[in-house]
């Protein structure tokens, strides 16, 4: 059974995006509510950051629609509001907006050149903020959830595919605010940097166990499921995914992060050149997932009976 090939890189690209926006934008939200925007270079990069990945996200996602300009017809397009796709353009819609007013009214020197009171642009920041934390995490919960809705494709059709896309899009957010506050001299940026990591640390190893009990749950379940399963695991897709998601975006993080956490590594130089691999590794890790889970999106497929159960057999044998 070979890989499917209607959908590329592009979708692959804008799901990464996607969820990096919404990652981005809800975890930068709680460190600047909990810290009363002390922090200036975070309160200014990882709106913009969420508002590009999101535009960005969404121009590879259009290019891909047979008509793109009747689709950018919002009104005319998206009307159905009890499908999921409606639901999610009309969502998407609302936070790259949000995303660019709190972009915007977060950053002084435009605040300062259009002569916006501080007063009503510190209010509309933090009204944005709170909003576009909620829809945020809409977004990054929404890249899973369309694929989820895809009924034929027995890898997507299960609630672990929304859960496991929403894990990695608050990893890849938490790397972005770690690259924001890494080198920031303002008061209590190293602790934060350390809760931060701490944060990125539980949600690699959330998204390692959701991916686990995803792949686990195919191999046993249906010959559709298991052969979409295989496919990752030990198929055409097994070493883009066993060396670029689990190894590099998972494995050496996760340890970058426990040796730079334990202090085993002490040296200044060497911690920030960690540091800066672990935010590199995420990111490469974060983009190569939803690639290889486009790609093993295969249909359904017709067996008998008896080789469902020679299959799950063979399966209970290996275990």
């Amino acid at each position: 059974m070979t890989t499917q090939t209607m959908w590329g890189w592009e979708p692959a690209i804008y799901l990464f995006l996607g969820g990096l926006a919404g990652g981005t934008f809800f975890i930068s939200a709680l460190v600047r509510l909990a810290t009363k925007d002390r922090f200036q270079r975070l309160s200014v990069v990882a709106p913009w950051v969420s508002f590009a990945a999101l535009a960005v996200g969404l121009f590879c996602l259009v290019i891909e629609v047979e008509k793109p300009l009747q689709a950018m017809m919002m009104w005319r397009s998206f009307v159905n509001f009890s499908s999921w796709m409606t639901i999610g353009a009309w969502l998407l819609f609302a936070s790259i907006a949000v995303f660019f007013l709190s972009a915007f009214f977060s950053t002084p020197r435009l605040v300062k050149a259009l002569k916006v009171k501080e007063g009503v642009a510190a209010k509309v920041s933090q009204v944005t903020m709170v909003l576009g934390a909620v829809l945020g995490l809409g977004v990054a919960a929404y890249t899973g959830v369309l694929l989820m809705a895809a009924g034929s494709v027995p890898l997507w059709n299960t609630p672990l595919i929304p859960v496991l896309f929403t894990v990695s899009a608050l990893d890849a957010g938490a790397v972005v605010v770690l690259a924001c506050l890494l080198g920031e001299k303002a008061e209590g940026a190293d602790a934060m940097y350390r809760k931060v990591s701490l944060a990125s640390v539980a949600l690699i190893v959330g998204e390692a166990l959701v991916l686990t009990a995803l792949l686990m749950s195919h191999l046993s379940g249906s010959v559709s499921q298991a052969i979409a399963a295989s496919t990752l695991v030990s198929g055409d897709l097994s070493l883009q995914f066993w060396l670029i998601v689990v190894i590099v975006g998972l494995a050496i993080p996760l340890v970058l992060d426990l040796l730079t956490m334990t202090k085993i590594v002490k040296n200044k130089d060497a911690r920030r050149v960690a540091h800066i691999a672990v935010i590199v590794l995420v990111l490469v890790g974060g983009l190569a997932l939803p690639y290889v889970i486009l790609a093993a999106g295969i249909h359904a497929v017709s067996v008998s009976p008896d080789v469902t159960q020679a299959i799950q057999g063979v399966y209970a044998l290996v275990l």
